[in-house]
């Protein structure tokens, strides 16, 4: 059997957004891969400070976004694991999971320049291949002094880079813009706005009234 080149997602979707699609199927269209496996965080021990849904909700929210994708699935391997949630402990999950495949962890470069803080980084720089593509506050000039830096100190490290034009949306700001009853849509999908309304998920103090809540962020 052909090994597949299989795309690894993951984060902790709260909530998913366009900019994420637009990475992976950048990732998937320049490297050729046959799939991209979304993962949603489960008890991350780098955010415990952060309050977001649990599992389930965020599990939903990234099903709704992808399922007009068919290269697209996601995976509840980590919300499903019991204890903190370690990549590289997913990594050979997934390798357990699909024997002989080869696996591209798509990344940020915001994630680039804090992966030698997570846990067993050199391994997870050798047990597969990281794309990384330029977010936030990132260039092209950063992104590749930052992958030349951790190559140097995992000379194993097999790193690439996402050709793609950046897209400034952040979790973050959806959050933000909806606890403020500022309109996201065109930020993530309308399924997921529906269902962010339905469940007056990111609200806050603010807003309480659910039927008040899906005309302000979906922008009608």
């Amino acid at each position: 059997m052909e090994k597949r080149r299989i795309g690894i997602m993951g984060g902790t979707f709260s909530p998913i957004h366009n900019a994420h699609l637009y990475m992976a199927e950048s990732a998937r269209i320049e490297y050729n891969l046959d799939r991209v496996i979304f993962i949603p965080s489960g008890v991350s021990y780098l955010k415990k400070d952060i309050d977001m849904p649990d599992g389930n909700t965020r599990f939903n929210l990234v099903k709704r976004a992808i399922e007009d994708n068919p290269f697209f699935t996601v995976s509840r391997i980590e919300i499903d694991r019991p204890g903190d949630t370690y990549t590289i402990e997913t990594l050979e999950q997934l390798s357990e999971l699909y024997p002989g495949d080869e696996f591209y962890f798509i990344v940020g470069a915001d994630s680039l320049n804090m992966i030698d803080k997570w846990v067993r980084f050199d391994e997870i720089l050798s047990s597969c291949t990281l794309l990384a593509m330029v977010r936030d506050e990132s260039d092209s000039a950063s992104l590749d002094e930052r992958i030349a830096y951790l190559k140097s100190i995992v000379p194993s490290a097999r790193i690439d880079v996402i050709h793609a034009g950046r897209i400034d949306i952040s979790s973050t700001m959806i959050r933000e813009r909806i606890k403020n009853g500022i309109s996201v849509k065109y930020l993530l999908p309308d399924k997921c706005i529906e269902y962010i309304a339905a469940n007056n998920l990111y609200c806050g103090e603010k807003e309480k009234d659910i039927n008040e809540l899906p005309d302000k962020i979906i922008g009608f």
